[in-house]
């Protein structure tokens, strides 16, 4: 494998993933969309680390970057990363944050997936990892939006794993649980205008429970590297898993729900809300 696209490489996972593969020689597209976040990638030194103007919701973005992708070599791989959280309850949020949150974390990486394709037929050895979450197996209180475009996410890698694989192609998902990263941290700040909406009086306290836990989950969560090794292995397994539970709290509490009732599930998400 020569050559990756990371998309969300500007920060978190994407950054930590797009920097361990280019320090293994490997070619690395680092999708960003913000054209500061190319200068701070430029300014590494790194020649395999390229940073280009990807987002995920523009379908002209991403046909330019896939034009000079093309142009320049092609592409082995490509790890859909890129990503948003947007939190509350379902009741609060309007029919637009929903499909934000749908058009970021399902519509634009299966977007990318398709134009990636074309490039991933001519390779080798074509890999597509789609980072999902353990909110993408097991939903809490207040992260409803965040969990169905995970689910979903799940359930297209699934798809397309079965529609590709006769191809060669191998699809993976990469399932991190709390992981220090900006991604809640942002959130926060969309947490606080849902103070304002009708009936949010209703979560209040459970709002401030919930914040706190974003906040622990941004300071204390695990290191991002330790997603990037994962999706590392992913990519380098001669012998690829379907999914990879990153780290120890994603692989045992994605497999305990499948033994615990939905009430007993229920009775302890309700008190201690969680993404």
């Amino acid at each position: 494998m020569t050559t990756v696209l990371v998309t969300g490489a500007s920060t978190g996972i994407g950054s930590a993933t797009a920097k361990r593969l280019a320090a293994k020689e490997i070619v690395v597209w680092a999708g960003v969309r913000d054209p500061a976040s190319i200068a701070e990638l430029d300014r590494l030194g790194n020649h395999e680390l390229r940073p280009i103007e990807l987002e995920l919701t523009d379908r002209e973005s991403i046909g330019r970057a896939f034009t000079r992708i093309a142009a320049e070599g092609g592409l082995d791989a490509v790890v859909n990363n890129a990503g948003i959280g947007i939190p509350g309850p379902l009741e609060l949020l309007t029919d637009e944050e929903l499909r934000e949150q749908l058009e970021v974390n399902l519509i634009g990486q299966l977007a990318v997936t398709r134009a990636a394709l074309p490039l991933l037929r001519e390779s080798d050895e074509p890999r597509i990892v789609f980072v999902s979450s353990a909110g993408g197996r097991v939903a809490f209180p207040f992260a409803g939006a965040y969990s169905a475009s995970k689910f979903a996410l799940e359930a297209a890698a699934e798809a397309l794993r079965n529609e590709l694989g006769a191809e060669g192609i191998v699809v993976t998902l990469v399932e991190p649980a709390s992981i220090s990263t900006p991604i809640w941290d942002k959130g926060l700040a969309r947490l606080d205008a849902l103070r304002e909406r009708p009936r949010a009086e209703i979560y209040a306290e459970r709002l401030d429970e919930f914040a706190d836990v974003l906040r622990d989950q941004d300071e204390g969560g695990a290191d991002p590297d330790s997603v990037a090794e994962t999706i590392e292995r992913a990519l380098a397994s001669s012998r690829p898993s379907a999914r990879y539970p990153a780290g120890v709290a994603a692989q045992v509490g994605t497999r305990l729900r499948a033994f615990v009732p939905d009430r007993v599930f229920d009775a302890v998400a309700s008190r201690i809300p969680r993404p």
